[in-house]
Formats: C-alpha cells, sequence, structure tokens
C-alpha cells in the first residue's frame, strides 16, 4: 500500500511594495499555502530558475521587469506558471493583460483574505 503524501501548494507573491506582500502573505499562509515572495521581476526569474511553485500573483507595474515582462520571459523558457495579475492601474489596457492568459485580474484596493481565496480555489482545481 502507497500513502500518498499531501504536499501544500505554493506561491510566488512579486510586488514592489513590502505591504503588498506581507498582507497577501499572511492570508495566504492563514490558507495552508506555502508562500515566497520577490520585490521584482526579475528577482522572481532568479528563483523561478531553480525553484518551482504551483501559482504566481504578481503586480503589473514594478521596476526593473514588469508583471507582463516576466510572464513573457517565463513563457520563453517554457514555464507555464499559472498567475494572478494584481494591480492598482484601472486605465491598463486589460486586453493587454488579458492576451496573457491570467487566471484572474484583481484590482487594488482589494480584500486579501478574498484574493487569497480564490487563489486557494484555483490551486485546488489543480489538484
Amino acid at each position: 500500500m502507497v500513502l500518498k503524501v499531501k504536499v501544500p501548494h505554493s506561491v510566488l507573491v512579486i510586488d514592489d511594495d513590502p505591504q503588498i506582500i506581507e498582507l497577501l502573505k499572511e492570508s495566504l499562509e492563514d490558507l495552508s499555502l506555502i508562500v515566497h515572495s520577490a520585490k521584482n521581476g526579475e528577482e522572481a526569474l532568479n528563483f523561478l530558475a531553480s525553484n518551482k511553485v504551483d501559482c504566481l500573483v504578481l503586480d503589473v507595474f514594478m521596476p526593473i521587469m514588469t508583471g507582463p515582462e516576466l510572464i513573457k520571459a517565463l513563457r520563453e523558457r517554457d514555464d507555464q506558471t499559472p498567475f494572478f495579475f494584481i494591480t492598482g492601474y484601472l486605465e491598463y489596457p486589460r486586453d493587454n493583460l488579458n492576451q496573457l492568459k491570467p487566471r484572474a485580474i484583481i484590482f487594488k484596493p482589494f480584500d486579501f483574505e478574498e484574493a487569497a481565496a480564490l487563489i486557494k480555489n484555483h490551486l485546488m482545481r489543480l489538484s
């Protein structure tokens, strides 16, 4: 008999605002998810070169490398990790973001517990 041990899902939160990272991290950890963080796309790309996560939650506008630039770089590496965009820019062309196929676009300000539940529900469907 083989016992399957259920490993918690992991999420990488990428945002240049440390407060957003901390609040989202707390909400995700409250739902028993493993959470890593990066402050920009370049840092995330370096982390993902040697680590695998089940989902990304990333800001659209960040210094050094934007969220869309990060997703394009990952797709060029054939990394198909599902992701959620978060943004405070309501006027950003949604078609540009939707072409990258996010699971959802979460607009700031948002309820951190609701966002965490949305992400957790997505991960549960992958199991």
